[in-house]
């Protein structure tokens, strides 16, 4: 890998977490979603597979610089989805096959 490709990836990184600690960024706010349960079976694994897996965020320079605290709170949407659109078993099954 070129120096010139590490040092954007680096610079990214910087960015996004400058961005990230940026006034106003760990404020709340409400969002209302209307999914249909194929969507929300989607998003949930998306949601698993990209960033509760742990494995994308060594990869991709941005999700390495979120803070921890994030992955706690995507664990909770993650359930959420799951739980309001009545999928949690479901999800779990078909996880297992």
């Amino acid at each position: 890998m070129s120096t010139a490709g590490a040092n954007g990836k680096k610079e990214k990184a910087t960015v996004f977490a400058m961005l990230l600690s940026s006034p106003g960024m760990a404020d709340s706010c409400k969002i209302v979603l209307q999914l249909s349960r194929q969507n929300v079976l989607l998003l949930s694994r998306l949601i698993e597979a990209g960033f509760l897996s742990g494995k994308a965020g060594h990869e991709d320079e941005i999700l390495s610089a979120l803070p921890e605290t994030s992955a706690e709170e995507f664990k909770e949407i993650h359930a959420e989805l799951l739980k309001k659109s009545g999928l949690t078993d479901f999800y779990e099954k078909l996880k297992s096959l």
